[in-house]
């Protein structure tokens, strides 16, 4: 009996959908925390590296030596270096997001709205809810998240922002997951410029 052969995938994300530069936002954080083992909120020289080599040595590109890796990794440095503001040499969140061109923040479309209706709440918790469990967590609340600070452009979208936005949205909640009624209380108008005022206190 031959066996079903799956859908090639670097961490976590269809392989063709990366190469395609085609991510919604809870993609990109798949990516982004396969990656960063250690947690540092940067993407180091090695770990990009890693990534670099899964997405062109997976066996459908077999023609593709390891010598075109190095050389492909070395001209997206080149490139990114444009947007490594400090040089320090390593890959922050909005860098890698602006090379893999992820999708138009869907919480635009929202937030934007004279009026904030519960069909809008649903459709907010659909397209992150990537289990479809009626609740956002783990990666599918920093994706939220993540757009929640994209949203504002004085903020920086970078892993220390997500991680302080995810701990004011957990005080305002009372919860570290999300539901159809804690999504609607932080993207109240007077939440989401609570939050606003915070992580620009924060972000100082």
């Amino acid at each position: 009996m031959s066996k079903s052969v799956g859908k090639a995938e670097v961490g976590g994300v269809e392989l063709k959908k990366l190469r395609n530069k085609k991510l919604t936002s809870t993609e990109f954080m798949q990516v982004w925390f396969h990656y960063d083992k250690d947690k540092s909120g940067y993407l180091e020289y090695v770990e990009f590296s890693q990534f670099m080599k899964d997405l062109f040595l997976k066996k459908d590109c077999s023609g593709i030596t390891p010598e075109q890796v190095e050389k492909y990794t070395a001209e997206v440095i080149h490139l990114m270096d444009t947007y490594d503001e400090n040089r320090d040499g390593r890959f922050e969140m909005n860098e890698l997001a602006k090379a893999l061109k992820i999708e138009e923040n869907y919480l635009s479309k929202i937030i934007n709205k004279k009026s904030i209706k519960d069909k809008h709440v649903q459709s907010v918790l659909k397209h992150y809810d990537s289990n479809s469990d009626q609740v956002l967590q783990g990666i599918e609340l920093k994706a939220f998240v993540g757009d929640l600070v994209r949203s504002t452009p004085d903020i920086p979208y970078n892993f220390a922002m997500i991680e302080q936005a995810c701990n004011y949205i957990q005080e305002m909640s009372g919860n570290a997951n999300l539901n159809m009624d804690t999504i609607k209380l932080i993207l109240s108008l007077d939440n989401r410029q609570t939050l606003h005022r915070k992580l620009s206190e924060a972000s100082k």
